[in-house]
This record gives C-alpha cells, sequence and structure tokens, in this order.
C-alpha cells in the first residue's frame, strides 16, 4: 500500500466522527473511456469534488464513468471505447478510503468479494441531472394539462425492498404493485420534498401523488398514470407546468429527486458508499437559487461525498469557495487531431499568489492576491451593495468601503482596514509600473490576511 493510502486510512482512524472517516472516493483513471484517449487521473483525496468543463471537454465522461458504480452492467464499458483508441479497451479504476480497489473492464460481470459497499448505489441512484430534472415538468404536448410521472417513479423506486426480501420491481401483482408505489410516494417523500422546496423560497408545495388508471391512447389495454398536485401560494394548480416559471419547475424537481435518494438510503441496513452525483443541475437557477441548492447540499447532504458538474465557469467560480472541494477545470486541446481534454487543478486565487511567491514572481502575485481579493468581496456582498448610485459596478475600494460599512464582526472588520491598508501600498503599486522597492514580509502579511478573511466569511 502506498503511503499515500495509508495515511488516508490513519487519518480515518484517529478522527471517526469526521465526513471524511466514511467511505470515500480517493482518486480515478479513466482509460480509452468515452472522450479520454489515453490514460487520465483524478486525485479526489476523499474530498467533494467541483468540476467546470467547457463543451467537448470531458465532463461528461467523468459523469458517466461515476455512473458506473451504481450500474451493474459493468461489461457494457466495452461499447464505451475512446474511437481514437485503437486496439485498446476502455478501463475505470477506482481507489476507496478503505483501501480498496474496483477496475471496471470489459470482462467485469458482477462487483468482486470485497466490494459490497458499493452496492447500495444501485438502490438509491446518486446519479442526477437536467436530463432527469425534465421528467418532472416538461411534456412533448403543450397541451397536456398534467405530467405523467408514473415512469420516472417507476425506474427511481425499482430497488426499493419490500416484505420477504422482495424489491419493488420483483412485485408481479398490479394492484399490490400500484398500492406499494402509493404508500411509498405519498407519506414521506411528500414531507421531505416539502422541507427541501422550503429552501428555495419557491412559495410551491406539493399536496400530493395522485395514482390512477387510464386507457392507453392507442385503446389498447390500461396505463399508470400519477400526477402530482401543486400549490403555489396556497393556491392549487391543475397544470403547474404551464403555470411554474423555469427556477421553480426545476426546484421542484430536485426536490423530489433529493428526497427520494434520502428515502431510498433509510432503506439500507448497512455501511454503504455515499457520493451524490450532479450534473448541470443550475441551468433554470438564477444566481440566489444556485446558492440556496448549495445550502441544501450542505444540510441535507453533509455526509455525502459531492461531485458537481457545471459548464457554466460562473458557477464554478461561486461555488469553488463556498464548500471544501476539490476542484478541477477541464478544457479541450487537439494534439495530431485527436481531441483531448487539458486538465488544470482549479487553483483558487489565493494559491495562485502563493505559487508566485515563492517564485519570488512579486508583481503576478500581488495581481492574483487583487484579483482574489475582488472575487471575495463580491462573493460575500449582496448584489445590491456591489453597484453604485448610478449602477455601475464599484472597484476593488469601493467593494472594501461597502464591505466595511456593513461588517459588525471586530475581527473581520479588523482584517478588512488592513487588508485596505495592503493595497494602497502594496497591492495597486506592484499591479502597475512601480519602482516601489518590494518586500517580502508585506506581500506575505497580505497573503495571510486574504487567507484569515476568507476563514472568517466562510
Amino acid at each position: 500500500m502506498t503511503d499515500e493510502r495509508l495515511n488516508t486510512l490513519k487519518n480515518i482512524v484517529s478522527d471517526p466522527e469526521s465526513n471524511y472517516g466514511q467511505i470515500r472516493i480517493t482518486k480515478i483513471k479513466i482509460s480509452d473511456y468515452r472522450f479520454f484517449c489515453g490514460e487520465y487521473e483524478f486525485d479526489f483525496n476523499g474530498k467533494n469534488v467541483l468540476m467546470y468543463g467547457e463543451n467537448g471537454s470531458g465532463k461528461s465522461s467523468v459523469y458517466k464513468a461515476l455512473g458506473l458504480l451504481a450500474s451493474k452492467k459493468y461489461s457494457e464499458i466495452t461499447e464505451h471505447v475512446n474511437i481514437f483508441s485503437e486496439g485498446k479497451s476502455p478501463l475505470v479504476e477506482f481507489s476507496f478510503s478503505n483501501g480498496r480497489d474496483l477496475i471496471i473492464h470489459s470482462d467485469l460481470d458482477e462487483l468482486p468479494k470485497g466490494m459490497e459497499f458499493i452496492e447500495g448505489l444501485s438502490v438509491f441512484s446518486p446519479m442526477l441531472d437536467y436530463k432527469k430534472l425534465l421528467k418532472v415538468h416538461f411534456s412533448m404536448n403543450e397541451k397536456d394539462e398534467n405530467i405523467n410521472i408514473y415512469d420516472m417513479l417507476r425506474i427511481l423506486f425499482k430497488d426499493y425492498p419490500c416484505k420477504e426480501k422482495q424489491t419493488l420491481s420483483e412485485i408481479t401483482d398490479p394492484i399490490e404493485y400500484f398500492d406499494t408505489l402509493k404508500s411509498i410516494v405519498n407519506s414521506e417523500l411528500i414531507v421531505n420534498s416539502n422541507e427541501i422546496l422550503n429552501f428555495f423560497e419557491a412559495d410551491v408545495k406539493i399536496l400530493s401523488f395522485g395514482f390512477q388508471q387510464k386507457f392507453a391512447s392507442d385503446g389498447r389495454g390500461v396505463e399508470p398514470v400519477i400526477n402530482i398536485k401543486v400549490e403555489f401560494k396556497d393556491n392549487e394548480l391543475t397544470s403547474y407546468h404551464n403555470f411554474l416559471n423555469e427556477a421553480r419547475l426545476t426546484s421542484l424537481a430536485i426536490s423530489i429527486y433529493f428526497s427520494a435518494i434520502l428515502r431510498l438510503l433509510d432503506t439500507l441496513n448497512k455501511e454503504c458508499l455515499k457520493i451524490l452525483v450532479l450534473d448541470d443541475l443550475l441551468i433554470s437557477l438564477d444566481m440566489s437559487n444556485r446558492l440556496k441548492l448549495l445550502e441544501i447540499l450542505k444540510n441535507k447532504f453533509n455526509n455525502f461525498q459531492i461531485f458537481f458538474f457545471t459548464h457554466d465557469k460562473e458557477s464554478f467560480d461561486l461555488f469553488r469557495d463556498k464548500m471544501d472541494w476539490e476542484k478541477f477545470e477541464l478544457y479541450l486541446h487537439e494534439i495530431d487531431n485527436i481531441p483531448k481534454p487539458i486538465i488544470k487543478k482549479g487553483a483558487s486565487e489565493i494559491d495562485r499568489a502563493k505559487e508566485f511567491f515563492a517564485q519570488k514572481e512579486y508583481e503576478a502575485c500581488a495581481l492574483f492576491l487583487r484579483k482574489g481579493f475582488e472575487k471575495l468581496l463580491k462573493n460575500y456582498l449582496p448584489r445590491r451593495e456591489q453597484l453604485d448610485k448610478n449602477f455601475n459596478e464599484l472597484d476593488l475600494s469601493g467593494l472594501i468601503g461597502k464591505a466595511i460599512f456593513i461588517c459588525s464582526f471586530d475581527d473581520t472588520l479588523q482584517i478588512l482596514k488592513s487588508l485596505n491598508s495592503n493595497r494602497k501600498h502594496l497591492l495597486n503599486p506592484l499591479c502597475h509600473s512601480n519602482p516601489k522597492t518590494i518586500h517580502a514580509n508585506e506581500i506575505k502579511e497580505a497573503i495571510e490576511n486574504l487567507e484569515k478573511l476568507n476563514e472568517l466569511l466562510k
């Protein structure tokens, strides 16, 4: 076992109460799978993961690779070999904080012995993207009065354990199946969904899931129908998908899926790998609701390892300092006409400044400190406080002034004033042509001040 893996295990033993004491993914190695031609490695260190990827850079391939853990059809990986990897077979290798490794390849039919902690993933289905959200509120026919979510719930709860070691999908009697599904979703699922909806402050509430059967459109047989009964501001809606805006519809869908994941997890009677993998859930959410989604993750999934993927750089920058993430940025590059990803470990401006400080590149260090200071204040200040009386963007000086004015904590206020002094006498001169004598201790003090402020504002 490597020193790194041994240290990870030592940390788990020494701190069993921390979230990192739970089983986590420490590393993933992807070889000749989907977008990845050749071998690529992502070191997660057991942390939550925030990943930005521009279109076509491999972000979705990492998402799909994680999805293999929740799949029982591992051998199908062979269908997703990279088209430029001639004569090679795709491999995805996972390393876990409990010292176990899993290599998924074309000859793997079932989980090897000792990997039972992964089995629960197929029950609570941790993969969620915007396409799944659409099943709650999108219909091809705009005239449809209601959305039938039967297929969504059928797939979501297929492995829900019922009596006599039977899962929901194994119930063959239609009446028993329908009654069982109804009892599942019309109890705790509604309560928990509404609790999560309250985070979004969307004024939306789920009243019930309506169950009925109707003749199929072709007149052949009967099909099950499940509709969500919703109210908005205490008024029941007959066609919520045509009335609610995109943000509220997205909030509704996220709440139902999150509640279902937690409900399914509760049915497991043994410790398992808890991951939540989210891909582009922010498309229809404004900045305020994006931050509320982050609050849900902190409150409801604090014992999960969260993987958050986005193609929106603004959201990546907004989220990067809001949680303890391992951060990655993926960019598209071509080598010999073969598209390949450039993987950049998403260091913050403070981290970049420290790198330049170590290299004695003080001007570059000051530039990143200034950028980091400005970004930190913009994450801290409400949007309206970032504008002057003419609704123009404030510069760094103006942002500091607003922050000092609204700050009510002595420690934070003192750091803000120190950083403002650093800005005037150090950062500004170094960011422009200036013959000022540079003292390393002054820059070191500015780095320490910015790190302190970052921790205080978290």
